[in-house]
């Protein structure tokens, strides 16, 4: 066994350079890592040498006490708990043998970000930042707890700490003597930068041209038949694509299959996750808006960039670029061209438009001060990038800038609908199709969903692929929920990981029978998803269904109206069958009105004072007898 002395981990620290920054980010979406390359920003100029990882990517975690000056971007999820990309480090930390001093050299801030929908709002940023006190860390910039929910966004409470960061980096880490903060007017070096290549392969050093494509290029082709590569994805058939909301209702419900190349097994709650791709018509526009149609398809080169030493190269933003590298493959599977900019954006696109009034337009919503109005012109109205590079129509993008300028399109992750015992081979997706009206009378597509509605199923004769990656869910399940009775609560398409947790507990060697669904919808005509399956079971005396259908009378009912109603089987199966609780769905108030359900419930059944119900609701919680899945 280690001894303090000879445990790596346990040595005495090696106080950093002053000049030097480590800057950790723990991200489920990509929200955390985004702020985390605008923080590295912020450092550089005024001259601190940033290296940004995920929270895994620092190996070994000894080397932390070697980071003079440490800032983390932590983002919560499931209940409480920590990102795919920061558990291992979470452990790390956790190591008992830690000495109390171990990071007694270290100074730190952590920036939180979280959704107040949720039970535990900012829980994994603040366990991290208490658990650096403990080992003797010092906090030098405050904490700040970002809500997704709020109207700014994390992008208003990232502003504000970024100038907190701006006043401890000058007051604590002064610049030498004739030496100026590089001013933000001043636009950095890329990174990474895209080249065209040569007749070789390798990078011809130009930057730009006018050769003409090839021949005619099929967008739509390269969309359905190309997928970028990723780590752990597989390739499976699209089996079904089929709408199970009536015509005429407002919103579009897909009920998808996929078939599985070989035979896999996954548990109840688990994700998958899915890269979008965008429609080749969004890419023709973006290639005519920057007169890129004639090089579209020439190939590229992605590379560091020249002025970087080998020891200051970040982790490349696209780490698997998909092959053949164009203009227009890249835009196609790897940049999110739709999305909704961010304040970064705009102050590197203030510096590519000779337009003086452009530019002054987009340095004011660049600017801290003016949040309010980048609020109301991007968010509220869901402006995308695409339709501001179109209104700001001087912006000319150099090639190298492009990474820079326009971020990653991230995996979407959707909540299993079907379990392994069903079908080893074939997995299922119930998605909700994302179509609608900003403020501004524009209709919006989501980028995934949109894909995923076009694909055509091995019915007609030429079927789809997909590229799907395995992730564990933020469920928890642990043996006994698939033998003690569960009480599932699921509006709309929260009900999929319900589904799956029902076909694993009726599949299994012992089938366990007491489930209750309390599924919610607004109509029993138009909206109510697998109620054939749902009927069946019910008669067959595996699962008492409790609907919820909220336009279907004059007083509209919800789930957690028939939470209410029920409280007698509600506190039956909880209580005295020792049963456990899950909501799925939609992170807006259902949660918080589902809790206060039960907390009544509670109450009024076990004779509690309102403090004593929501204790025991804690303890289940505690327990991993209430379990939330939002989104």
């Amino acid at each position: 066994m280690a001894t303090p002395e000879s445990d790596p981990a346990m040595t005495a620290p090696t106080t950093g350079s002053p000049r030097r920054a480590l800057i950790l980010y723990a991200s489920q979406t990509g929200t955390s890592e985004d702020l985390s390359l605008q923080l590295s920003d912020v450092l550089t100029r005024h001259h601190i040498h940033p290296t940004v990882l995920s929270c895994n990517e620092l190996t070994p975690l000894s080397t932390l006490p070697t980071h003079a000056l440490i800032f983390l971007l932590i983002s919560t999820t499931g209940q409480g708990e920590m990102p795919d990309n920061a558990k291992l480090f979470w452990r790390g930390l956790l190591r008992k043998k830690l000495p109390a001093a171990w990071l007694g050299e270290v100074s730190f801030g952590v920036f939180c970000l979280g959704d107040t929908t949720y039970p535990k709002f900012c829980w994994a940023g603040r366990m991290v930042g208490r658990r650096l006190l403990q080992l003797g860390a010092k906090e030098v910039v405050p904490r700040v707890e970002a809500d997704q929910s709020a109207d700014e966004g994390t992008e208003g409470a990232f502003a504000g700490w970024v100038e907190v960061v701006r006043s401890v980096l000058r007051q604590k880490w002064p610049l030498m003597d004739g030496t100026e903060e590089i001013k933000d007017e001043v636009v950095l070096e890329s990174k990474w930068v895209l080249e065209f290549a040569g007749a070789d392969g390798e990078a011809d050093g130009k930057t730009d041209g006018e050769a003409d494509s090839k021949g005619e290029v099929d967008g739509m082709e390269i969309m359905r038949k190309l997928h970028a590569p990723r780590p752990g994805a597989i390739l499976a058939t699209v089996a079904k694509n089929e709408r199970i909301t009536t015509p005429e209702h407002w919103q579009d419900v897909r009920h998808l299959a996929f078939t599985l190349p070989e035979p896999m097994c996954w548990s109840p709650g688990d994700v998958l996750s899915i890269s979008p791709k965008n429609f080749p018509a969004d890419v023709e526009h973006l290639l005519a808006l920057q007169n890129w149609t004639a090089i579209a398809d020439r190939p590229l080169v992605l590379k560091p960039s020249a002025h970087l030493a080998p020891s200051e190269i970040p982790p490349c933003p696209i780490s698997t670029p998909i092959s053949p590298l164009t203009l227009r493959t890249l835009l196609i599977h790897h940049l999110d061209i739709t999305s909704i900019p961010r304040r970064s954006f705009f102050s590197l696109a203030a510096h590519l438009t000779t337009d003086s009034t452009h530019k002054e337009r987009l340095a004011e919503f660049a600017d801290p001060q003016w949040i309010e109005e980048l609020w109301d012109y991007t968010t509220r109205p869901r402006r995308s990038i695409l339709e501001v590079l179109q209104e700001f129509s001087s912006i000319r993008i150099p090639l190298p800038r492009l990474l820079q300028l326009i971020p990653r399109l991230r995996p979407r992750q959707f909540s299993i609908a079907s379990s392994s015992l069903s079908s080893p081979t074939s997995i299922e997706l119930l998605v909700a199709i994302v179509r609608y009206k900003t403020v501004i009378k524009k209709t919006r597509l989501g980028v995934c969903t949109r894909y995923l509605a076009s694909l055509l199923p091995d019915a007609d004769a030429d079927a789809d692929t997909i590229s799907l990656v395995f992730h564990g869910g933020s469920l928890g399940l642990s043996p006994s929920h698939l033998r003690a009775p569960v009480v599932l609560i699921a509006p709309g398409t929260g009900v999929a990981p319900m589904r799956a947790l029902l076909q694993h507990r009726l599949l299994s060697p012992s089938p366990a029978v007491d489930n209750t669904l309390i599924f919610g919808c607004r109509s029993s005509r138009a909206d109510y998803f697998f109620s054939s399956e749902w009927t069946s079971l019910q008669a067959r005396g595996a699962l008492q269904l409790l609907p919820a259908f909220s336009r279907d009378q004059p007083a509209k009912r919800y789930v957690q109206t028939v939470v209410r109603e029920n409280a007698g089987k509600v506190w039956a199966a909880l209580a005295e069958r020792g049963g456990s609780v899950f909501v799925c769905g939609s992170s807006g108030r259902m949660p918080s009105a589902v809790r206060e359900a039960l907390v009544e419930v509670f109450a009024a059944r076990g004779g509690m004072r309102r403090e004593d119900a929501v204790k025991w609701l804690e303890r289940l919680e505690k327990e991993g007898r209430y379990r939330q899945e939002t989104w």
